[in-house]
């Protein structure tokens, strides 16, 4: 195992009252040549002849082409005797996971210590180390060397029509999802300008997926682009392509993401006020506002038809009543008329005795005004000869001598009123035919 010690002391004294040492000293797990994409521990353990009173500041190293983290995980606690010397400290292990493949050099770094038996906090540096990483075969032409053991791509257009208009925004979603890797370890895809549209990057979301029993399960990185449409025609979104290493496997695998064709159409009306740049970049909520001169005259209208409405009112008012007591009016006229009447003496004839039908012929014969008021059986005799009129007329003059079961049915009373109406017709066409004589002077 490589190890490298740094070690800074104090002034020594001879007596037992000597100020504490302390020592800071690094090694890499494992050690060797590793492959780019594979976690390597940088493990440091900080020590003192006497003890701690606070925890150690742990700074986060800067490794240019390398994701570095320090885990969440209790500290191990040390107790050694280097020399014959009792020491006693702390130690924690950094993730220092290789992007690409080359030679790394992990500078050395400052750590503030509070050993006991001193009011002064003392920085002691880490030493320097060196991180071999290559690529596998296969691996050397790839942009971006991205390992996983499994990973999945989605892109989402919004709006989800691919029919849009100048001014309209176009916003482009890619998820990626890569199974038990950091999601800060997931490449950015990167954006593509497309003539016709103007873009607008927005910042990535990133997460990590974690399960009470496994860990990490996945990451999920989230890249956002959104453009503006600039002008009328067929516009297209390229397809992406995404590089990834599947360490399952050994060997490179590309997902590819399909290509959007959208239609835009030339917008009429101009847009109220540009879009800001800077909170569209931000991922800011936006709207395009458009000056419709259709929809601006169709308001006026509304307005306008509301304002007259208004000033109207008492007319409308009045209208509205009269025109309520004219309905009035005619459904009470309508209900006392001839109509309603014969409906009765049908309905009567049909279930009725023969004293109701009676009863309804009179109230139907008095709302007829060809009929003299109130009507009377000779008057019939007069106007109606034939027998089926003969039988009803017979009817009503042995009204009260009729036996309970008696009826005089629909067909004489039908036969009755075309008769009064061949007579009213005949009495009209006599009228008409008596003409004053002519003027002749």
């Amino acid at each position: 195992m490589l190890m490298m010690l740094a070690m800074t002391a104090f002034n020594a004294h001879a007596d037992a009252d000597a100020p504490p040492q302390v020592l800071v000293r690094a090694h890499l797990e494992p050690s060797g040549s590793v492959v780019a994409g594979t976690q390597v521990k940088l493990v440091v353990d900080c020590l003192t002849t006497t003890w701690f009173t606070d925890a150690p500041d742990w700074p986060l190293p800067n490794v240019p082409d390398a994701f570095v983290t320090l885990p969440d995980e209790n500290a191990q606690n040390l107790d050694e005797t280097i020399d014959g010397v009792k020491w006693f400290g702390v130690s924690r292990a950094y993730r220092i996971t290789p992007r690409a493949g080359k030679r790394y050099v992990i500078a050395p770094f400052a750590i503030t210590l509070h050993p006991g038996g001193t009011d002064t906090p003392v920085q002691a540096k880490t030493p320097a180390l060196e991180l071999v990483a290559t690529l596998p075969p296969g691996a050397q032409d790839m942009t971006v060397f991205f390992p996983a053991p499994q990973l999945s791509v989605s892109q989402t257009i919004t709006p989800r029509g691919t029919r849009v208009k100048v001014g309209d925004v176009v916003t482009r979603t890619i998820t990626q999802r890569a199974a038990g890797t950091e999601s800060m370890l997931i490449p950015p895809i990167a954006p593509v300008d497309v003539a016709g549209l103007k873009r607008y990057g927005t910042q990535a979301a990133t997460k990590n997926i974690v399960d009470d029993r496994q860990g990490l399960v996945a990451g999920e990185r989230t890249d956002t682009v959104s453009y503006v449409v600039e002008r009328a025609g067929a516009v297209r979104l390229p397809e992406i392509s995404v590089e990834w290493w599947n360490t399952k496997t050994q060997r490179k695998e590309t997902l590819v993401l399909p290509a959007v064709k959208i239609s835009a159409e030339a917008a009429h009306e101009k847009p109220l006020f540009a879009i800001p740049a800077d909170p569209l970049g931000k991922g800011a909520a936006h709207r395009v506002i458009y000056l419709d001169g259709a929809r601006i005259g169709w308001g006026i209208a509304c307005v306008l038809a509301v304002l007259l409405a208004v000033w109207a009112w008492p007319w409308l008012a009045a209208r509205w009543r009269a025109a309520r007591r004219a309905v009035h009016v005619a459904v009470e006229r309508y209900r006392g008329g001839e109509h309603p009447a014969w409906r009765a003496l049908l309905h009567a004839a049909r279930r009725g005795t023969q004293a109701q039908t009676v009863a309804a012929l009179y109230r139907w014969l008095d709302r007829r005004r060809d009929v003299a008021h109130p009507a009377r059986v000779d008057a019939l005799r007069e106007r109606c000869d034939d027998a089926a009129s003969a039988q009803v007329i017979d009817a009503i003059d042995q009204t009260y001598a009729a036996p309970a079961d008696a009826r005089i049915g629909t067909q004489p009373l039908r036969a009755l009123r075309r008769a009064l109406r061949r007579t009213q017709r005949i009495a009209l066409e006599k009228a008409r035919s008596h003409l004053p004589p002519l003027n002749l002077d």
